[in-house]
């Protein structure tokens, strides 16, 4: 997927990550932490009262609901339970049934509002600051008014996460291998989601610090790997070696476990590495290698790709010397974007796709001025950002046009694209319709009678 602003936007996993991922790694998550931390009514905190029950009806309506097995109907008795037994001391109890409950049938939304409400009731509940931090991510909305809050939010809950886990005690009937297994499976998701927060804030070295923590306790969580990757990336300037090495381990866990994902994850890769190596020699070694180890070898390094040398066409290379500086960020890249920003550029190319822009009468025209952008469907050199020419969503991919504008911003990964705020030039004028799709060719078979007896 890509964005038209500077930088990547890291809630990929909008878009990337649909509902039906977040419940399949939710399964593997479970899987791993068991569920040893809902409510132990026969060991409470030391230094709180006991919790009891106020009557034999409340246990009564308390067990009907743990023990119902229809979901409906079991969301229906934790309601009425909190409504009869406002000041039942398991109220955290009945939300953390509807927390689960919700949870487990793919309603997100709900299931989130029972857990705020079960940390009203119980301030570190476990399962309640778990599943918040887990499905933060994959529910984050980067365009949202309130996603300042919501950030702030998610690294309050799961920092606070971290302290509950730090003060959990051992079960007496739980071994010590089980428990810290568990222990490393809330610490993972915490501190990935401290690392999510760091990415969406451009505070890279905190998001690779919290993500690396949660590696440790989790080598097989593919959506921590990723972002780390990204976050590698996005660095300044550019670490490309452990950027692809931890996106390639991505992939590699996302794929030997089924993820959904693992397509889109490998995608990305590989438009990296060909951005910056210039081919895709080599990725395949360390795919597999990634697949094996969590972490590079030491001395491991992806060789770049030399400058680009002439080739005699003067578009290809007037584009290389302006956006090769670009590739691998620091000061270089600094000073080559601060000479190229807001300058006028007109071009040529191909169209590679054309898509409806985010603001009100705006197209997205994708363009490959390189052979090798041209040779891969959905990698593009330009995106013109037109908001002037409706038509403009009548362009086919293939289509040659010039183009005029202004340069506003670029990204350097997965390879160099530049956005240019102008219009098309040529053809003028645009086609005011799309062509027509032509009809399939019918082919009529001749077929032999079979004779009758």
């Amino acid at each position: 997927m890509r964005k038209t602003t500077a930088f990547w936007s890291f809630t990929l996993l909008a878009s990337l990550l649909v509902w039906a991922s977040l419940a399949q790694a939710a399964v593997r998550v479970q899987n791993v932490e068991g569920r040893i931390f809902t409510r132990q009514l026969n060991a409470p905190p030391q230094a709180a009262k006991a919790p009891s029950w106020k009557s034999r009806d409340e246990y009564d309506a308390f067990m009907a609901m743990a023990n119902e097995k229809d979901p409906n109907k079991k969301v229906q008795l934790a309601e009425a339970f909190l409504t009869k037994y406002a000041s039942s001391d398991f109220k955290d109890g009945a939300y953390l049934v509807e927390m689960q409950t919700y949870q487990q049938q793919n309603q997100p939304d709900k299931a989130i509002d029972a857990a705020h409400k079960l940390l009203q009731v119980n301030p570190d509940s476990p399962d309640a600051l778990r599943f918040l931090s887990f499905v933060f991510p994959f529910m984050y909305k980067a365009d949202a008014p309130d996603h300042d809050a919501k950030l702030s939010e998610a690294e309050t809950d799961a920092k606070h996460g971290l302290e509950v886990v730090q003060k959990l005690q051992k079960p007496a009937n739980l071994p010590e291998d089980q428990f810290n297994q568990v222990v490393k499976g809330l610490r993972d998701i915490f501190n990935g989601t401290i690392g999510f927060v760091d990415l969406q804030r451009k505070d890279y070295a905190g998001a690779i610090t919290a993500d690396k923590a949660a590696a440790e306790d989790n080598p097989s969580d593919e959506y921590v790997f990723y972002r780390m990757g990204l976050a590698y990336l996005y660095s300044n300037p550019h670490d490309y070696d452990n950027g692809i090495w931890y996106i390639a381990r991505a992939y590699s866990v996302a794929k030997a476990a089924n993820d959904a994902n693992a397509a889109e994850f490998e995608n990305y890769l590989k438009k990296t590495y060909v951005g910056y190596h210039g081919n895709d020699e080599g990725l395949q070694d360390i795919e597999t290698e990634a697949g094996k180890n969590p972490n590079p070898p030491t001395g491991f390094k992806v060789a770049a790709m030399e400058a680009p040398k002439k080739t005699g066409n003067p578009l290809v290379d007037q584009f290389n010397d302006m956006t090769y500086p670009l590739k691998f960020g620091g000061e270089t890249a600094q000073k080559q974007w601060d000479a190229l920003k807001g300058q006028p550029l007109e071009f040529g190319g191909s169209v590679d796709s054309v898509e409806k822009g985010t603001d009100a009468g705006t197209y997205l025209v994708r363009i490959d001025i390189l052979d090798s952008s041209k040779a891969t469907p959905g990698v593009y050199d330009i995106e013109l950002k037109d908001a002037k020419q409706p038509n403009a969503k009548n362009l086919q991919p293939g289509d040659l046009i010039r183009f005029k504008g202004t340069m506003d911003s670029y990204t350097a990964t997965p390879n160099v694209m530049v956005t240019v705020v102008g219009e098309v030039t040529d053809p003028d004028p645009l086609p005011d319709k799309p062509p027509a799709k032509e009809k399939p060719t019918t082919t009529h078979r001749k077929t032999t009678k079979k004779p009758t007896n």
